[in-house]
């Protein structure tokens, strides 16, 4: 009678992934993984039909949890409102995925959204822990955008690029927070590609962006919940795609993966099932079939099969098939 496994994992793909685990290149250490989630009283607002931004951030966040790592992992979590950040579990607390996840679904909602005092925070949090040592640094984080309570002392402190992502108003927080994550400070331009000196660090930069595609409509006020200053549709219809376009960027060139959820977005993409490569909702044999037809690949960021995004598909992409085989599927799967 053949066990689970070999019913599974056909002979031939056991020599494959085999084979693969004794030649793959592992990290030399650990990865620090950095969550930062948006719980402001935007956050309270329709995402996908039935789930609101917030329910569905939790969502992705677990997914992301439940996957197989390349390396030892090592998290913190924070959670932003107000004007600051919390640091509900830092990395020297050594906390597993489990325990962030638990964390994670007991996060509440809040108010106005100092975005750019918490990512620039982030940043030096990450920086600064184990600062001498080598380990892949990244920060995701899950939220709707709408920065709009940063304090003026703050290092990314600033107005609002008028000047859509690439060309970012210079001072502008959106230019100040890109600097940071690339450079390490919020006043020095330059490529991401160039490492945070001294050491050269590279930090990657995941983010879910929950928004909607706001229609032009005079009357139509947005965030009255959270920003006693509501805009007409048509500003808050700009602004979305702004940070859009800058969030999409930001990720781009620290090839990390972005992810914009709106309300047409179908629901396997919105809270995605760890496993699923084919976006069904279902994991089964076709997402395995879909990881061993790009088995040792190299990929770019946000490709499907890559669920530890690492951008190599490999055995723990494999592995994390295996793992959650048969979830959100309504039928048995062989």
């Amino acid at each position: 009678m053949k066990t689970v496994f070999q019913k599974l994992f056909p002979r031939a793909a056991m020599g494959v992934a085999c084979a693969a685990a004794l030649t793959s290149g592992v990290a030399s250490a650990d990865e620090h993984v950095l969550v930062l989630l948006d719980r402001t009283g935007s956050m309270q607002l329709e995402s996908v039909p039935g789930k609101t931004r917030f329910q569905v951030a939790k969502e992705r966040i677990n997914a992301f949890l439940d996957i197989v790592p390349p390396q030892p992992t090592k998290y913190a979590f924070w959670t932003f409102e107000g004007s600051s950040y919390t640091q509900v579990y830092s990395f020297t607390q050594n906390k597993t995925a489990a325990e962030v996840k638990a964390a994670v679904n007991a996060a509440t909602l809040g108010g106005v959204t100092p975005l750019a005092h918490s990512v620039c925070a982030a940043v030096d949090a990450l920086i600064n822990y184990l600062p001498n040592e080598f380990h892949s640094k990244r920060i995701y984080m899950a939220t709707d955008g709408e920065e709009n309570n940063t304090p003026t002392t703050d290092q990314c402190y600033g107005p609002s690029s008028a000047n859509p992502y690439p060309s970012l108003d210079t001072n502008s927080w959106q230019w100040k927070v890109r600097n940071k994550a690339c450079t390490g400070s919020a006043n020095a331009p330059g490529p991401c590609s160039g490492g945070i000196p001294p050491a050269g660090l590279t930090l990657i930069v995941d983010i879910d962006h929950l928004y909607d595609f706001v229609p032009f409509q005079a009357d139509l006020v947005t965030e009255d919940a959270e920003d006693p200053r509501a805009r007409s549709g048509f500003a808050a219809a700009t602004l979305a795609n702004n940070d859009a376009a800058f969030f999409g960027g930001l990720s781009n060139e620290t090839n990390g993966r972005y992810a914009g959820i709106t309300p047409s977005t179908p629901p396997a993409q919105a809270t995605p099932v760890p496993g699923d490569a084919t976006g069904d909702g279902c994991v089964n044999v076709a997402d395995r079939s879909a990881v061993l037809a790009q088995y040792g690949q190299t990929v770019p960021a946000g490709t499907p099969t890559d669920f530890n995004r690492d951008r190599i598909v490999n055995i723990y992409d494999h592995n994390t098939v295996l793992q959650n085989y048969g979830r959100g599927c309504t039928t048995t799967v062989k």
